[in-house]
């Protein structure tokens, strides 16, 4: 094997990586035709996002939000998760889904990952619910969906929402369903 480029060996790479984000002329001109339309928030190229999203993901609406955080806000409320309840929520995960949780008034219950996965294990979900438990929380981590099978069955046996947090994985599917639209909610 030879050396390392750091240790004066050949590099592979001569060209520095591209700036993020990345955008061309296209990007331009869409961001143009917004702004020169004066409707920022909810004019046609938002709904033409939400209805396409939706489609791509199976799921009968898509609503934009700023962020996946507010996404996870608005799905716990309108889940009906409030005060003293528990949301259980993998400790793997950006910080937000926790946050979220604690957003809605309610209370963050940790329940451990998979080593093979680093998705939320069902096992230990079973073990975390207890009369306060309202909700289940899980984070398709870095594209690979959580057992939704072993989740949902969970949530349906005890009558839980499952609201997913899919902000690592658009795209990845479960079943042939685009993960954040197989729960009652997603974000």
């Amino acid at each position: 094997m030879g050396k390392l480029a750091v240790n004066g060996g050949e590099k592979l790479r001569t060209r520095a990586f591209p700036s993020w984000p990345m955008h061309d002329q296209r990007e331009k001109e869409a961001l143009n035709e917004v702004l020169e339309s004066g409707k920022w928030w909810y004019g046609e190229k938002v709904k033409q996002f939400e209805e396409a999203f939706a489609a791509y993901q199976d799921a009968k609406y898509g609503i934009t939000t700023t962020n996946g955080t507010a996404a996870l806000e608005i799905a716990l409320i309108a889940a009906g998760v409030g005060a003293g309840d528990e949301v259980i929520v993998p400790p793997y995960t950006f910080v937000a889904t926790a946050t979220a949780v604690l957003k809605a008034n309610a209370i963050p219950v940790f329940v451990d990952i998979q080593p093979d996965t680093f998705n939320i294990d069902p096992q230990r979900i079973k073990e975390a619910i207890t009369e306060k438990t309202k909700a289940i929380v899980p984070v398709h981590f870095a594209g690979l969906p959580a057992d939704m099978d072993e989740i949902t069955g969970i949530a349906r046996q005890h009558n839980l929402a499952v609201i997913e947090d899919a902000a690592h994985a658009w795209g990845s599917r479960w079943r042939d369903r685009g993960v954040g639209a197989i729960g009652e909610l997603g974000g």
